[in-house]
């Protein structure tokens, strides 16, 4: 009897290991097929752009010498400094807005008890399908008759407002699955629903306030729209709207056949920086990221 037990368990053990097997391989592939371009950038930043243009075969190791000196010389050219230093501020202010807004939000429609609610709720979702580009005119006319333009308020100001559909829907269900008891208890103590906010569901969403963190900082670090909209002046310019210009005015006229050449050693060397703070920040928050998104999606 034994014995037709192992047989009859030998074909559910090998579909089971032949279906490990190949999820395992498509992540692999999948995995490479992400990280490859990156390879790629770092390894040409590192490397003359001669070595680039004359290259038939891509090689991932950078022959020796490497050359360190593409991130300084690109770092000077673009004024890498003062975007730096304007991408900063617009993100930070962004993240901390967003998150506080957005959890406000979440936290109403979460918690609060009002007539309407879930049709709002719909309503806030269905903002989702708008386009940016639709309201992009009567959203610049406005910002020019505040006289916004050339500032950062344009880009800072609207997530105050709210932080974004993406952000409320995803901290309302992560504070949709902390118990009610928790809110009777603070009630009993004597709590406000502002009071119950600060104390009991703020402390409680740390994972979803991780993930979000991360969306806002990669919306913000990498937005090319809002920039090239509302910022024309070179010193309020974003790193992502610099290198745009970079890209236009850096650029080599070989003698004779007048064939445009770009510095493409310095861009790659540019995103290889550009990128280092996003890496960063998804490294560091990676536990809390996945939490969240994964608790976010277990009640509706």
């Amino acid at each position: 009897m034994a014995t037709d037990i192992r047989q009859a368990s030998s074909p559910w053990m090998y579909r089971r290991a032949l279906r490990l097997t190949l999820n395992y391989l498509v992540a692999i592939a999948i995995g490479i097929i992400m990280i490859f371009p990156l390879l790629w950038m770092f390894s040409g930043a590192l490397k003359t752009k001669e070595m680039l243009l004359e290259e038939t075969v891509i090689n991932l190791i950078p022959p020796l010498p490497w050359q360190w000196q593409n991130f300084i010389e690109a770092w000077t050219a673009l004024a890498f400094t003062r975007y730096l230093i304007n991408t900063l501020v617009i993100t930070v202010a962004t993240m901390f807005g967003g998150l506080l807004s957005a959890s406000m939000v979440a936290y109403g429609f979460a918690r609060l008890r009002f007539v309407g609610r879930n049709f709002l709720f719909f309503i806030v979702l269905g903002t989702m399908m708008v386009p940016m580009q639709v309201t992009a005119i009567p959203t610049f006319l406005l910002f020019h008759r505040l006289g916004w333009l050339n500032t950062y308020l344009p880009l800072i100001v609207p997530m105050w407002m709210g932080g974004g559909a993406f952000y409320i829907f995803l901290l309302r269900q992560y504070i949709m699955t902390i118990p009610t008891e928790l809110d009777d208890a603070a009630k009993i103590d004597g709590c406000s629903p502002i009071g119950i906010y600060r104390h009991v569901i703020m402390p409680n969403i740390g994972p979803a306030l991780a993930a979000a963190s991360i969306f806002l900082f990669l919306h913000s670090w990498n937005d090319l729209w809002g920039p090239l909209i509302y910022l024309t002046d070179d010193n309020t310019w974003t790193l992502a709207r610099g290198m745009l210009t970079f890209k236009r005015t850096l650029a080599e006229v070989r003698h004779g056949g007048g064939l445009r050449q770009y510095q493409i050693h310095w861009f790659l060397s540019l995103g290889t920086m550009t990128m280092l703070p996003v890496l960063f920040i998804y490294l560091v928050l990676q536990r809390h990221f996945v939490s969240g998104v994964v608790t976010s999606g277990l009640k509706g």
